[in-house]
């Protein structure tokens, strides 16, 4: 009985080692982030804002990459295509570099730095269907001391390309318009 159970094993290794390579193993993950200008160390014409964590909707708040379908209504979940960072704390680094850029001051909050002027993003959509258009859409509230000194609604698309990176890429230049609207309000 020990042979034969012996010879079982040694049969059921043997096979398994000799499987080919791609049915041994899943597909690899592929990581993405958003990228962001590179911000001049002398563009600080303001005494700093910071940027309170970004709000997203639960279907983003993954470490997935999300597209919407072309229908507007279903969503894909990309397990093998992952956010590098938080979506969210990607977003405020990508604005924070991007206001500095246009020489204002921002920072995310979550450096524990003392600041009086508080930005707060209600990111509300950041996707869009592969060979279509990505859209965001974010309401924004500038505060200091529970005041609410400036807020607005944005939302615009971009074209996502046909791959991941190019929608990631499309992502980031949506951040980057952002900032440039934010940074408009503010000179007014």
């Amino acid at each position: 009985m020990k042979a034969l159970i012996s010879a079982l094993a040694l049969a059921l290794a043997v096979t398994g080692c000799t499987l080919p390579a791609q049915l041994k193993s899943s597909p690899s993950v592929r990581y993405y982030v958003l990228f962001s200008p590179l911000p001049s160390s002398s563009t600080t014409e303001s005494a700093g804002i910071g940027v309170l964590p970004v709000t997203l909707p639960g279907y983003l708040s993954r470490q997935q990459i999300v597209l919407r379908d072309a229908d507007g209504v279903s969503i894909t979940i990309n397990e093998y295509d992952r956010w590098g960072e938080g979506l969210g704390q990607g977003i405020s680094r990508v604005l924070c570099d991007s206001l500095a850029v246009r020489g204002i001051s921002a920072l995310p909050l979550r450096t524990g730095a003392k600041v009086d002027t508080k930005l707060m993003l209600d990111v509300r959509r950041l996707d869009g269907p592969l060979n279509g258009d990505v859209t965001l859409d974010v309401v924004w509230r500038l505060q200091r001391d529970g005041d609410v000194l400036m807020s607005a609604h944005f939302v615009t698309s971009r074209p996502a390309g046909d791959t991941i990176e190019s929608m990631v890429e499309a992502e980031s230049l949506l951040i980057r318009d952002l900032a440039d609207s934010i940074a408009r309000t503010l000179r007014r």
